[in-house]
């Protein structure tokens, strides 16, 4: 029989956006993980330092593996295995922080917006400090404005050789060509062998969000499968209750 591994999302998948992951959850998902054997693996766009902040070291050491900045970096059993280089291209940051300036039509600025990570750039206009209630403010605002969607045609015009996908509340991911969430697909495949089966939980599984190319990547393969949710408390219901989390 082939491997089957789990591939889980945090924020949004794990916990609710930028928050501790739930006593109780964490529980719940533990155990399941321990008490049925599972092989389980975190694929998220965040660097390993808020992976922390949300789901603490103890959760992460007990999962089998750590694909952080859209899996660029890979951990497994507290140390960094591989990091991807990245190039930033001259004018890069400049075109950003126009952007920022002159593009965006959010007012409420606050806050670090252009995080470099390891192998990605993260960009945001209301700014990564914001507090929950701007994020979810921002978040709305965005749903009607669309100003995340129109972040990245600008910057696919202007540097064709970068990848840009929506990823939570209030940012956008940006990385060189194919270096998305999918390339964990060919990392699985050296470790557990060609034909491991994957079964992969996100909440951005939709054309533009930073799960998507991972659900992409696993449609063809016999045997893999992904799912879309909006909150833990679903990924909790798919554990507990889901046929092939049995």
């Amino acid at each position: 029989m082939p491997d089957r591994v789990y591939l889980f999302d945090v924020d949004g998948t794990l916990t609710h956006p930028l928050s501790e992951v739930d006593d109780v959850f964490a529980d719940v998902f533990l155990s399941w993980k321990r008490d049925k054997n599972k092989i389980v693996y975190l694929v998220t766009g965040s660097d390993l330092a808020k992976t922390q902040k949300q789901l603490f070291t103890s959760f992460i050491d007990q999962c089998n593996g750590a694909f952080t900045c859209s899996g660029n970096v890979f951990y497994q059993e507290g140390k960094q295995v591989y990091e991807n280089p990245l190039e930033i291209p001259d004018g890069f940051i400049a075109d950003l922080e126009l952007y920022l300036e002159e593009g965006s039509q959010w007012r409420r600025k606050t806050g670090t917006h252009i995080e470099i990570r390891q192998g990605m750039i993260n960009f945001s206009t209301v700014g990564r400090q914001a507090s929950a209630n701007l994020r979810e403010a921002y978040y709305k605002w965005d749903q009607q404005n669309r100003e995340r969607e129109d972040i990245v045609a600008y910057i696919k015009n202007l540097y064709p050789q970068f990848e840009i996908s929506i990823g939570g509340q209030i940012s956008v991911d940006i990385y060189p060509k194919g270096k998305n969430k999918a390339q964990v697909v060919d990392k699985l495949r050296e470790m557990h062998g060609e034909d491991v089966e994957m079964i992969f939980v996100g909440d951005r599984n939709v054309p533009g969000g930073n799960d998507w190319p991972l659900a992409q990547r696993l449609d063809p393969i016999v045997g893999s499968e992904w799912y879309q949710v909006s909150c833990y408390e679903e990924t909790r219901a798919l554990i507990e209750y889901g046929e092939l989390f049995i």
